[in-house]
């Protein structure tokens, strides 16, 4: 299989980006996977043979070498963030800073290194990772949910500036999907199950969910689709936070 050229894709050691990784090889792309963790990189390199780095990318400086890893990038996927659990009052000013800089500022880093890449090549495609919680809120998620309605401004602003350089720029929102990172915030089997009982879908997501919209977002298929956030959750922004926060409720 020919490649299609390299695809980047940030928080890539685990969970839903592993998964992204793991599609879009499939998809036909040289996958540049990366993450701040060195043991998940290994992992995922050994796996399914695709190339890594380590990198921040909250820092400048790394993050404008990874050009050199990809001088034919065609896909940047900014699935890196971080998330906390923890009330507004209590969130000190430097986790405040690392959740603005790695979830909001990391994109616009990202796309300043690689989005002029794709330019040289005709064009190519932004992916920034959102969430339901932009959307939805809960107590006792800090800045988090503010960080992710940033990105979903930050997409619109991006398809419009980078629309002329030939690249599409659209989010994804997960929703309540399992991964090694969510499983204990979601409780044990039962509770996991009461939440996905009072989905429209009555099942919680996968990383495979989340891979799969990507995937499309990234195809020809979806060549006229700029700036839109999509929402891969299972029907819970549409029957609104309430029934989750309802099944969490009655489960703690």
């Amino acid at each position: 299989m020919n490649s299609k050229g390299t695809a980047v894709v940030t928080g890539a050691g685990q969970g839903i980006g592993r998964a992204i990784v793991e599609r879009l090889v499939t998809d036909g792309y040289d996958v540049l996977a990366l993450d701040v963790a060195e043991g998940p990189l290994v992992q995922v390199r050994e796996s399914l043979g695709v190339r890594t780095a380590i990198v921040d990318v909250s820092d400048a400086e790394a993050v404008a070498a990874v050009t050199a890893q990809a001088p034919d990038c065609r896909v940047l996927v900014n699935n890196a963030a971080i998330q906390r659990y923890q009330d507004l009052l209590r969130t000190t000013h430097g986790e405040m800073r690392a959740i603005l800089d790695v979830n909001v500022i990391g994109p616009v880093l990202m796309a300043q290194a690689l989005v002029p890449v794709m330019a040289t090549h005709g064009g190519g495609v932004v992916i920034n990772l959102s969430s339901i919680t932009s959307q939805a809120h809960a107590a006792g998620t800090s800045l988090y949910p503010a960080s992710k309605a940033a990105v979903n401004q930050l997409t619109e602003a991006m398809a419009v500036e980078f629309a002329p350089l030939g690249v599409r720029c659209n989010a994804v929102g997960p929703g309540t999907v399992l991964t090694e990172g969510t499983a204990g915030h979601y409780g044990d089997a039962n509770a996991q199950a009461a939440i996905a009982g009072v989905l429209p879908i009555n099942r919680m997501g996968m990383p495979q969910d989340i891979a799969n919209a990507v995937s499309f977002l990234c195809s020809e298929q979806a060549s006229w689709i700029t700036g839109q956030t999509l929402f891969v959750d299972g029907g819970f922004t549409a029957a609104q936070g309430s029934f989750f926060r309802s099944a969490r409720k009655a489960h703690t």
